[in-house]
């Protein structure tokens, strides 16, 4: 009868103990207070099977795109110029490479799609000059630099194959800055770039200015002076003719008054007397001294008739 007893005692407490542990966790093992369901340890998402893929997607913005693709978005943001469009102007297709079907060059957008073949034949492979798609114009001189055939046969840089008229007029009039420093010693920091004369080379005179340098040279064929205006200061020819413009200072004429692109309206070319004179002298006397120079010695240094 003891033993029954203690066995019966013994059933009711654990009979008690399962009734708590209900109470607290939930039929279905969840925590929360007694008699509330509770939260489940991991929610079960709303809607199952069809439910989930009923929702219309709508297309992913660039930068959702630069969530996981922030190199090629950064290069956009920082340098990506007319190609700053939505990624899917490109990528039509897009997380669809499978490396054993090797569907890359397949998948990848195709320039000439767009742009067609603007250099014609000289260059059939775009990513050779704009290596980085995302930043079109940042493109490396190096590969630019390389000698190749150009018109007539002619060796030339392939820059010259976009910029036609700087790659002739580089050929045309070789100077130090094709055959020294070439394209890249002024453009290289940046495709487009225009440095000014003065990073390299000293004024002639402390007061000039970039502009002033390209009065009379022009930076792909510096050494033939440029036609320039009759307005031109003697001064600033005075910085390679310096013996001329000291005569013209030091004997004053008429002659010293006047721009020198009055009689020099070209770079080198030298008027003749007659052109602006006529024969003021009379026949008799221009027969013979047909020379003006036989009397008149320097046009820069005119003697001077002291008993007038």
């Amino acid at each position: 009868m003891k033993k029954y007893l203690v066995l019966s005692a013994f059933s009711l407490f654990a009979a008690a103990a399962v009734f708590v542990l209900v109470a607290a966790c939930g039929p279905t093992g969840r925590t929360g207070p007694a008699g509330d369901p509770g939260t489940a340890v991991r929610e079960e998402a709303a809607g199952s099977g069809a439910d989930l893929y009923k929702k219309d997607i709508k297309p992913m913005a660039p930068e959702e795109c630069g969530r996981c693709h922030a190199y090629q978005f950064n290069w956009l943001k920082d340098k990506g110029g007319k190609h700053r469009q939505d990624c899917v102007f490109c990528h039509e297709q897009f997380h669809a490479y499978n490396p054993r079907l090797d569907n890359w060059d397949a998948l990848m957008p195709k320039c000439a799609d767009c742009h067609g073949m603007p250099h014609e034949n000289g260059f059939s492979d775009c990513m050779e000059c704009h290596r980085q798609p995302h930043a079109p114009l940042v493109i490396d001189f190096a590969i630019l630099e390389q000698p190749i055939s150009g018109e007539g046969g002619r060796t030339e840089l392939a820059c010259a194959k976009c910029h036609a008229g700087e790659g002739t007029e580089f050929a045309d009039f070789p100077s130090k800055h094709n055959s020294e420093v070439n394209c890249n010693g002024c453009h290289a920091a940046e495709h487009g770039a225009i440095p000014s004369c003065l990073d390299c080379h000293s004024p002639h005179l402390p007061t000039q200015e970039y502009g002033d340098c390209l009065e009379c040279h022009a930076p792909h064929s510096a050494a033939a002076i440029r036609q320039y205006s009759e307005n031109v200061p003697n001064v600033a020819c005075s910085a390679c003719h310096k013996e001329v413009y000291a005569l013209l200072q030091g004997n004053v004429t008429r002659h010293s008054a006047m721009q020198c692109a009055t009689c020099h309206p070209t770079h080198g070319q030298i008027q003749g007397c007659r052109d602006c004179h006529g024969e003021p002298h009379g026949d008799v006397l221009h027969q013979r001294f047909i020379d003006c120079l036989e009397c008149h010695i320097d046009p820069h240094n005119l003697p001077i008739n002291l008993r007038k």
